[in-house]
Formats: structure tokens, C-alpha cells, sequence
């Protein structure tokens, strides 16, 4: 066993989850923080979703 990790390992380790709710259909769903700054599209309807107003 060795202490190499995959490239990218180190600034991953501080990443989140962020669960969203679609304001169109009320689905969850979730994205890791580094997201949280663009829109996102909701999985179920399409909609653009904002992550800082649909953070549940």
C-alpha cells in the first residue's frame, strides 16, 4: 500500500455536499460547494436553478 493519491486528491478533500431543491418541481438533488457559485440545471425538469436561494 502506498500514500499516493489520484492528482487533485488534496484540494478535493475539502469539498461538501449542498443539497438542492428545485423551486419548479421540488426535487432534490445534490452538488459538491465548488458549485455553489454557478447556476445549476435541475435534474428532473431542466430548470436553471440558483444554489445560493435552493440550498435546503
Amino acid at each position: 500500500m502506498t500514500d499516493q493519491h489520484c492528482p487533485g486528491f488534496e484540494s478535493n478533500k475539502t469539498l461538501s455536499e449542498v443539497t438542492l431543491k428545485c423551486p419548479e418541481c421540488d426535487k432534490k438533488w445534490e452538488i459538491f460547494s465548488d458549485e455553489a457559485e454557478k447556476a445549476a440545471k435541475c435534474p428532473s425538469c431542466g430548470a436553471s436553478v440558483d444554489p445560493k436561494t435552493a440550498a435546503v
